[in-house]
C-alpha cells in the first residue's frame, strides 16, 4: 500500500473488530535486506576499492543466503558473515533527538488508515508512507542533522560490536545501512554560479568516514536509493544506490571534507 498523497482525508471500509498492525515500511530489517539484494550491479559502488570481502557480501546478499536471528540481525553461517541493519535519515529531530515532522506525519497517516479500517481490506499490508511534511527543504532535508543521525545511530550499534562478534568468533562483521536521505551539493556561494558547486560523495565525507573508522566493523553496505540530483546539462548525475565499504582500508585514504554551512540538499 504507497499512499503518495497523505494531506488527502483518508475513507475506507468499515472498521469492526480489533485495530491491526498496517506496520510501515522497514520496521522488519529483513525488508531491508530484500531491497539491497534487488539492486542492479551497475548501481553498486566499492569503495576505496573492490575486496574479496565487499563481494562476498555482496553475493550472500544477492543469495539471500542472511538468515535472521536476534543479535547482530542476520548471519550466513556458510560464508562466516555477521550483518546488523540500522536506518538513517537528515531529518531534524527535537531537542531531546528523537522525534522528526516526517515521522509524526507518517504515524499520522499510520492512524487514520487503522481508523478507517484498511488494515482489515490489507491485513498483509505494509505502509509505504510518502507524506510531505509542510517544511522548507532546509528544515526538512538538513546535512547537519543528516551528520548528527548517522553518527548517533552507527555509533550506538558500533558499541556492541564485541557482543556482535562473540556470537560467532571469527566471522566478518558488517552494518547494513538503509540511508533515508537526499543527496547534497556544497553550494560555491551566494554570488559564484551553480555550475560551481560540489557534489557530495557521502562515501568520501569525513564526517561520516570517521565514524566508520571507528566502528571496528570489517564492512559497511551502505544503501541510498532516494538520492537523486538533476543538473542542468546531464539531466539526472548518476549516484550510486549501493556503496561497500572495506572498512580497514580507509586507514589508507585521505577522507573529503565538505562545509557545513554551505551544504544544500539536491531536493527541490
Amino acid at each position: 500500500m504507497d499512499i503518495r498523497n497523505s494531506d488527502t482525508p483518508v475513507h475506507g471500509p468499515q472498521r469492526s473488530g480489533k485495530k491491526g498492525k498496517l506496520p510501515l515500511s522497514f520496521q522488519d530489517e529483513r525488508e531491508i535486506i530484500d531491497l539491497v539484494a534487488d539492486i542492479d550491479n551497475g548501481d553498486v559502488c566499492f569503495f576505496p576499492r573492490e575486496t574479496k570481502r565487499g563481494l562476498r557480501f555482496l553475493s550472500s546478499l544477492r543469495a539471500r543466503s542472511f538468515d535472521q536471528r536476534e543479535s547482530p540481525d542476520f548471519e550466513d553461517v556458510s560464508a562466516s558473515l555477521l550483518l546488523e541493519a540500522m536506518i538513517v535519515d537528515d531529518h531534524p529531530r527535537n531537542a531531546k533527538g528523537k522525534k522528526d515532522v516526517t515521522r509524526a506525519r507518517q504515524s499520522e497517516v499510520r492512524r487514520e488508515l487503522l481508523d478507517a479500517g484498511w488494515d482489515q481490506l490489507a491485513p498483509n499490508a505494509t505502509l509505504f508512507a510518502n507524506v510531505s511534511s509542510g517544511l522548507p527543504t532546509d528544515l526538512d532535508h538538513n546535512y547537519r542533522a543528516y551528520v548528527e543521525h548517522f553518527t548517533r545511530t552507527v555509533t550506538a550499534h558500533a558499541n556492541k560490536e564485541k557482543v556482535y562478534r562473540d556470537k560467532q568468533p571469527g566471522f566478518d562483521l558488517g552494518f547494513l545501512i538503509l540511508d533515508e536521505s537526499t543527496a547534497y551539493h556544497e553550494t560555491a556561494g551566494t554570488f559564484a554560479a551553480t555550475s560551481g558547486d560540489r557534489m557530495h560523495f557521502w562515501f568520501t565525507d569525513a564526517a561520516f568516514l570517521d565514524v566508520l573508522r571507528a566502528s571496528g566493523v570489517d564492512s559497511v553496505i551502505w544503501a541510498t536509493p532516494y538520492k537523486l540530483s538533476l543538473e542542468r546539462d546531464i539531466g539526472i548525475f548518476p549516484l550510486p544506490e549501493l556503496t561497500i565499504i572495506d572498512v580497514p582500508l580507509l586507514s589508507r585514504i585521505t577522507a573529503e571534507k565538505y562545509d557545513p554551512a554551505r551544504m544544500r540538499s539536491a531536493e527541490v
